[in-house]
């Protein structure tokens, strides 16, 4: 529910954390581009076809867009600050944000290092693994890397809001394959499945197995992931709130795991008194634990052992680190690795998201442009608000909880207060390395701290007036359903976004439409599902929610009929509720203009231009299976076309490319 990446209230293990941050910093928005275009044919294309042309996919990165270069600059100036604070190491306060900052940097580019102690860490793990005779040996040995690392191996569990009410439960994490269901059915692109089975075969062998048994149990992994495929969640269900707060008993969830042993697993992750787990998938888990039999022992074992080296592989010595970087470049069409300082820098960053926030924020944010962002939305909002009042297809109940909710909105702008620290401190004891601490030791270390502190959350109350969404640096923006709020961190406030000196339709184009669409989600398929506390509550009416339906379930046909680039066409099932709030926080924009041609001129050119989008063709297929965002000229085309005041604005008629006959353009707020 937010422009690039989901938004989440509460954040996994390191180990988690890093594996995702491999594969968002790749991921951005993107298409094909063409010159001498009307804007009357292809809006997207005529404004942005000279940006396209003069921007060029870094040799490190996946994707070009706005959102990436200004991330990429953000990551870029951060890396300044971090190396200055790196050049002090040794004389900060023990626990404070300099400490942890240098010495974890410091640990994370000493190679020699981390050449020196990672192996044997990992073999230390593993072998009690390799040795096991039995499940019962095995499922032990599985319980030691847990507890020695704070991350499972097939098992693990993180804590979130229940649904109805406030309490923090745990949600059950199952290990997947690293293809998503789709591309176990068909092969992305040519020698995909190959080069995965041999970076699987590499890092056995890294592992201690001899060449001939690390293909083997390749082949065999892959087979095997391949059968579990059919039982993954599809994109659109990933991205299903109804899916995703699935909740069974501790009774039900033992009867799913009648193999591995749901008694033993709990007890080993101290949950035996939790009566009640999120558990999103049950089919997938019912699948995986029929695959825990004697006759599976050694596959199991293999499996294990690859989980781990693959799981530590950001952090471990420079071979296996190299063996993964390698295998993601490869399969995202990046040409070039990050140097080391660079993958240094950007590991603390992300892992001590908060303490360099902090220092973004010192640098890159003014309380006036955090007031006028805040004027900004509280005008969007009540737009929305006089809109909700003057609908005509809402019975008076539900408009009434419609517009409680709105009122209800949570906002914040920027970053975190001074008083508003992480729920879970990230990395709470980096010890320095003249003490030991070398990288691989902090990141199990730490990670077993930050599972400690998951797991005294079990049991307490969710607070629903903290910032949760992004850290201040990031180029985003959010609606976060569980508390009913939105987050724009100080990262996107920055041209082409936001421009205190631009015109102000360039500003409504731009973040204005940008907060519109946060709203907007408050009220899509997925929100509405949500009451204005952040419960996951039904406050329809049967016939309004019908109406609601209706007019929603147009979203995806209408956008299946965009294409992509290299014959793709969007999925528009997929896209439908972040369409809805592009055009939705559009709708809101031209409102805003009240007519006047040259704001409402700003407002479309600004729009496009925020999404030009550029990527390699690896990436356009991962985003167009598995990104519930539409794609650059879609995304824009799309909802332009759906826009009445588009038509004024350009003077768009019947026949020209961006014309959808007005029965045909899709409408929800």
């Amino acid at each position: 529910m937010n422009l690039g990446e989901d938004g989440a209230v509460m954040k996994g293990s390191i180990k988690r954390q890093l594996a995702a941050v491999i594969l968002m910093s790749l991921m951005g928005f993107g298409a094909v581009y063409a010159a001498d275009v009307s804007e009357k044919d292809n809006f997207y294309q005529a404004v942005n076809h000279g940006v396209l042309q003069e921007k060029k996919i870094e040799p490190t990165e996946a994707s070009w867009s706005w959102f990436s270069e200004r991330s990429l600059e953000n990551k870029k100036a951060l890396r300044k600050e971090v190396e200055a604070i790196a050049e002090k190491q040794g004389t900060y306060p023990k626990g404070s944000p300099e400490q942890k900052i240098a010495d974890l940097y410091v640990s994370a580019l000493d190679n020699e290092k981390r050449n020196e102690t990672a192996p044997g860490k990992l073999k230390a793990l593993t072998d009690p693994i390799k040795e096991a005779r039995n499940l019962t040996e095995l499922t032990k040995a599985l319980q030691n890397v847990s507890e020695k690392t704070g991350a499972g191996v097939f098992i693990d569990y993180t804590a979130d809001r229940i649904p109805t009410g406030l309490r923090y439960i745990p949600r059950i994490l199952v290990t997947e394959p690293s293809f998503t269901r789709d591309e176990l059915e068909k092969e992305p692109q040519p020698g995909a499945w190959k080069a995965y089975r041999d970076y699987v075969a590499h890092v056995l062998e890294e592992a201690g197995e001899t060449p001939d048994k690390a293909a083997a149990h390749s082949e065999a992994i892959f087979a095997m992931e391949q059968k579990l495929g059919p039982h993954l969640l599809t994109s659109e269900q990933r991205n299903d709130v109804t899916v995703q707060n699935r909740l069974v008993s501790q009774g039900e969830l033992k009867k799913l795991m009648p193999h591995m042993g749901a008694q033993t697993i709990l007890a080993g992750l101290d949950l035996t008194k939790e009566k009640q787990f999120f558990l999103s998938n049950p089919d997938y888990l019912q699948h995986f634990d029929a695959l825990y039999t004697a006759d599976n022992l050694d596959l199991l074992k293999s499996y294990a052992v690859y989980q781990v080296y693959n799981g530590f592989a950001p952090m471990a010595h420079i071979k296996l680190r190299d063996l993964q970087r390698d295998y993601l470049r490869q399969r995202f069409g990046i040409a070039k690795a990050h140097t080391d300082k660079e993958g240094a820098s950007r590991m603390v960053q992300f892992v001590l998201s908060y303490e360099v926030g902090q220092i973004y924020m010192k640098n890159h944010s003014t309380a006036a442009v955090v007031d006028d962002v805040k004027d900004m939305i509280r005008e969007i909002r009540d737009v929305y608000k006089l809109r909700l009042e003057a609908n005509d297809w809402l019975s008076p109940k539900t408009r009434a909880k419609a517009i409680e909710k709105l009122n209800s909105l949570r906002v914040f702008v920027g970053g975190p207060a001074d008083d508003d620290k992480p729920i879970i401190e990230s990395m709470p004891d980096v010890i320095a390395p003249q003490d030991g601490g070398d990288l691989l030791t902090n990141i199990m270390h730490n990670s077993v701290l930050e599972r400690q502190q998951v797991h005294a959350l079990l049991g307490t109350n969710f607070n629903p007036d903290k910032w949760y969404a992004f850290a201040p640096q990031d180029v985003n923006a959010a609606y976060i359903p569980e508390n009913n709020s939105i987050t724009i961190p100080a990262g996107i406030l920055q041209a082409p976004f936001y421009d205190a000196k631009a015109s102000r339709g360039a500003n409504l184009g731009g973040i204005g439409v940008v907060i519109g669409h946060e709203i907007s989600h408050a009220f899509d398929p997925n929100g509405s599902k949500y009451d204005s506390e952040g419960r996951l509550k039904n406050w329809w009416t049967r016939r309004d929610s019908e109406a609601f339906q209706k007019l929603s379930a147009a979203f995806g046909p209408y956008y299946d009929n965009y294409t992509v680039g290299k014959g793709l066409h969007e999925n528009g099932k997929l896209v439908s509720n972040e369409a809805i709030a592009d055009c939705g926080g559009l709708s809101v924009a031209t409102e805003l203009a009240k007519g006047d041609e040259t704001v409402l001129r700003d407002i479309y050119h600004s729009f496009a231009a925020i999404f030009a989008t550029k990527m390699t063709d690896q990436m356009l297929l991962y985003l167009i299976q598995n990104d519930p965002h539409p794609i650059g000229e879609a995304r824009v085309n799309g909802a332009l076309s759906a826009t009445d005041g588009f038509y004024k604005a350009y003077g768009i008629t019947s026949g020209d490319g961006m014309y959808v006959a007005p029965a045909k353009r899709v409408h929800l707020w």
